[in-house]
């Protein structure tokens, strides 16, 4: 089963090499941007067609649209804002200059040519509609809307050219939706369970996995993390792929199960983070996707399972396969949820990553019950989480 990407058409804005050849001979004489790092995660992303139907960066129409409507303006269900607001004076003495039809030179922190934005619009967001519309909050507490405050007071709008790809510390574990296609594809698998996750795998996590697994309408699950710039306190990036890694070859068949890194700035927005993260996986060729409870949710923002019936509003081309809180049940001896078990809370054992993440900063042991040895082995390095 070929899955078509959002939209009908898998975008590509990557040059070829003459053509980035002779990007990088004109940067000289372009007007410079250099973004956050968020902004070029996101660059490369429109460009290898993850964020298909998206060419480029929104203008306000779209913008507004999202925010007010969660479609694009063709009708189509998109959950997340991407734009692109260069912060800071020498950002800002750039785009004052800058008017539609210009090309401008998106640059890295190394002063690297990453990409060139073809300007159609330039707007202000005003920042409360935004923050309070995607994450359902303006409290700055939320790591996002605090990422919104930081951003510059104008944004770009237009298409985008990928000249150069970001140096990724995660390397071949990086993949594109042309990669994972073909992927699939050279498998023989037509019918892939997408698992969205930014934390090492417990025993709750590998439930869920081992579960899709076993339905007769998936062919094999692909792992995605998140590894991209999560929020302080997350793990690194390398710290959750290992432990993935880790738990593919000694607990899953590996001929079913494939783990991919895909870096982005994780958007803490739950229900609409999970519509979103789901849009990719289509791109990224999957016809289902697993939603646990509380996806892409963070502290008390959101209901539990408001990421489960956002689904129904937005039918969007892959299926939600959704699953409720899963725990480990004392009296019942294994993994269980509300509709296999009837024992009273007092038997369940916490399988919360806030429990693991204590543990690890008060330096006492991990719950065994609820970790592969083989993942507790790789948590149990310093410095495991982020700062």
């Amino acid at each position: 089963m070929t899955v078509p990407a959002h939209g009908g058409r898998l975008i590509h804005r990557e040059l070829s090499a003459g053509d980035r050849a002779r990007r990088e001979s004109e940067v000289d004489a372009l007007p410079k941007l250099r973004p956050a790092l968020d902004d070029l995660y996101d660059v490369q992303q429109i460009a290898v067609g993850s964020y298909s139907p998206l060419e480029g960066f929104m203008d306000r129409a779209t913008f507004e649209g999202v925010l007010t409507r969660t479609r694009l303006p063709n009708n189509l269900p998109w959950s997340m804002p991407i734009v692109l607001t260069p912060p800071g004076p020498a950002n800002a003495a750039t785009i004052a200059g800058l008017s539609p039809g210009d090309e401008a030179a998106i640059l890295d922190d190394q002063d690297r040519l990453i990409a060139i934005l073809h300007l159609e619009e330039k707007f202000s967001p005003d920042r409360t509609t935004w923050a309070q519309a995607t994450y359902g909050t303006t409290e700055v507490q939320h790591p996002n809307v605090a990422d919104i405050q930081a951003t510059g007071d104008v944004a770009l709008a237009g298409k985008i050219d990928l000249v150069r790809r970001l140096e990724l510390p995660t390397g071949s574990d990086e993949m594109t939706p042309d990669d994972t296609r073909a992927l699939f594809a050279e498998r023989g698998w037509k019918r892939v369970a997408a698992y969205q996750c930014r934390n090492p795998p417990h025993t709750a996590h590998e439930y869920l996995q081992r579960l899709t697994l076993e339905r007769e309408d998936v062919d094999a699950l692909l792992i995605h993390p998140v590894v991209g710039r999560l929020k302080k306190g997350d793990y690194r990036p390398d710290i959750i792929l290992e432990a993935y890694r880790a738990l593919v070859q000694h607990y899953h068949v590996p001929s079913r199960v494939h783990l991919a890194a895909f870096s982005i700035t994780m958007r803490y927005a739950g229900p609409r983070a999970a519509l979103f993260l789901a849009i990719v996986r289509k791109n990224f060729g999957c016809t289902s996707y697993i939603v646990g409870r509380d996806q892409a949710g963070v502290g008390k923002y959101y209901d539990p399972y408001a990421c489960h019936k956002i689904f129904d509003e937005f039918p969007i081309g892959i299926e939600p396969l959704r699953y409720d809180e899963a725990w480990l049940c004392r009296k019942c001896g294994s993994m269980a949820t509300m509709k296999t078990c009837a024992h009273p809370a007092t038997e369940r054992v916490d399988t919360s990553q806030t429990r693991i993440r204590k543990a690890l900063s008060e330096g006492q042991p991990l719950p065994s019950e609820i970790l592969r040895p083989e993942v507790a082995e790789i948590l149990r390095q310093p410095n495991v989480t982020q700062g």
